[in-house]
C-alpha cells in the first residue's frame, strides 16, 4: 500500500528553511514508530535536509531528478530514483508491503491520486515557514480515527470513499 505520513500546523506550515518548524518529541516518536521497518520515499530536498544520510531501519528511496548528484554515496538501504512507475506498480494495492511517503510537498503531490492513506498530524501550536502542504482534496478519503495529544491531532485518512 502507498501511506503518506507528515505534520502540518493547522494553516498548513509543514517546513521552514528545509527544517520542521517545531520539536515536539511525542510527534517524532510517532513518525519513526509508524515507519520503522518499513519503505520510505522522500524527495531530494527532504533528502537533503538529512544531511544525505537514509533513516535508519528503512528502505530509503529518494526521488530526484539529478541521480547523479548522489552517485557517490553508498548505503545498503538508499536508492536513487527518477521516474516514480515502478513504485507506484510495486505498492498499489500490495498488502504485504508498505510505502511510506515522507515529503515534501511535491511528492506528496505526486503521490496523492495512488495513497491509499494519510496519516496526518495537524500541530495544535502555529509556527511560521516556508513550506506549505497542498491543499487536498479529501473526497475520496474518510477520517477513520483520530488521536488527540496536548500538541497535535493524529488523523487517519482511508481511501475508498
Amino acid at each position: 500500500m502507498i501511506k503518506m505520513i507528515w505534520a502540518q500546523t493547522q494553516n498548513g506550515v509543514i517546513g521552514a528553511q528545509g527544517k520542521l518548524p517545531w520539536n515536539i518529541k511525542e510527534e517524532m516518536q510517532h513518525f519513526i514508530r509508524t515507519t520503522k521497518g518499513q519503505d520510505v520515499l522522500m524527495g531530494s530536498k527532504t533528502f537533503d535536509s538529512m544531511n544525505k544520510k537514509p533513516l535508519p531501519g528503512r528502505t530509503n528511496y529518494v526521488l530526484t531528478n539529478s541521480k547523479e548528484k548522489y552517485q557517490d554515496l553508498n548505503f545498503e538501504n538508499l536508492i536513487i530514483i527518477s521516474d516514480i512507475t515502478e513504485l507506484v506498480k510495486k505498492y498499489t494495492n500490495n498488502d504485504q508491503n508498505n510505502l511510506f511517503v515522507i515529503g515534501g510537498n511535491v511528492v506528496y503531490t505526486l503521490f496523492f491520486p495512488f495513497a491509499n492513506e494519510i496519516i496526518k498530524t495537524v500541530v495544535k501550536n502555529d509556527y511560521q515557514g516556508d513550506t506549505f502542504i497542498s491543499n487536498f482534496d479529501y473526497k475520496n478519503f474518510k477520517l477513520e480515527s483520530s488521536e488527540d495529544y496536548p500538541e497535535f491531532i493524529i488523523e487517519y485518512w482511508k481511501r475508498g470513499y
